[in-house]
């Protein structure tokens, strides 16, 4: 993946036949070469996703002289890829310029940028997080990079979850035997779901992530009742794929989904316990299950 983004010829011409003015600094200094993982907007950081499309002009100069294979930034794309702390499908991040000072030679833009993750246009306390630097954003998996956004505060651009990574805050644990397989769902150190197959399962991790996005957030990890009522099993269910149907039972402390091919033959369960399982959690979960059964 091409990274290094040469510095534009100057066309020809001008006093000194280079196409430059001799008032220019460029005459002197020129244009310094880029790098496609040092972003400087949200055009750039589009671009940095298939560096291929990257075109110099929004991006920080190249560290490294050129030498691509040995750069520490390109070494961290995997070897430390950022973390979205927030436990939501879409963030928003908030683009902060930082200035010198009004003491600066020269007033040209901004010095340097911090970039803030929040839950939203409403979000007021997102300065307790860790903040970004415009490399942490490029470095950013299993998010899609979403529209660009701006209001009174500023400007931002939102990030969209997919299934490629999991909840944050949410823990899974996998234990496979040779006639069952089992992964728990823990939140605060409290299981909160439980899926049992038997025999081997065929899924990947997404179906795993996918439930983990349902899951509830610390206040609904305990050894309560579920939010849901017996009453709402039908309209909890979904509907058959493949041959597979499902089969939704509620009770006071959990919700358990089984899915069943023919008449005995159950593929898997999964279970929900704690209060924090309401009918759009649950739904979420019983859709992923029905999802992966769909595709396998």
């Amino acid at each position: 993946m091409p990274i290094y983004l040469r510095a534009p010829e100057a066309p020809a011409g001008g006093p000194d036949g280079k196409g430059w003015n001799r008032l220019s600094l460029n005459a002197h200094f020129g244009f310094p070469a880029q790098c496609a993982l040092r972003p400087r907007r949200w055009g750039a950081l589009l671009e940095s996703q298939d560096t291929r499309r990257a075109r110099w002009g929004g991006f920080g100069v190249c560290i490294n002289r050129g030498n691509c294979e040995d750069c520490p930034l390109r070494k961290a794309i995997n070897e430390q890829p950022t973390t979205v702390e927030v436990n939501a499908p879409r963030v928003l991040v908030r683009i902060e310029p930082l200035y010198a000072g009004d003491d600066a030679v020269f007033n040209a833009g901004p010095d340097g940028w911090r970039l803030w993750v929040t839950t939203g246009p409403d979000d007021r306390d997102y300065r307790n997080r860790r903040p970004w630097v415009w490399e942490d954003a490029a470095r950013v998996h299993g998010w899609d990079l979403g529209r660009p956004y701006g209001d009174e505060h500023g400007e931002g651009f939102w990030l969209e979850r997919t299934t490629r990574v999991p909840a944050w805050g949410c823990v899974i644990a996998s234990r496979a035997r040779p006639s069952f397989t089992r992964h728990g769902f823990r939140v605060n150190g409290t299981r909160v779901a439980f899926l049992h197959h038997y025999e081997a399962c065929e899924h990947g991790e997404e179906l795993l992530n996918a439930i983990s996005h349902a899951c509830p957030g610390p206040d609904g990890a305990d050894e309560e009742r579920v939010s849901v009522r017996s009453f709402q099993s039908l309209e909890l269910t979904p509907q058959p794929v493949g041959g597979v149907r499902f089969h939704v039972e509620v009770t006071n402390m959990s919700v358990h989904i089984k899915a069943t091919a023919g008449l005995r033959d159950e593929k898997a369960r999964l279970s929900l316990t704690g209060s924090g399982w309401t009918a759009e959690r649950v739904r979420a979960a019983a859709e992923a299950l029905r999802t992966h059964l769909a595709d396998h």
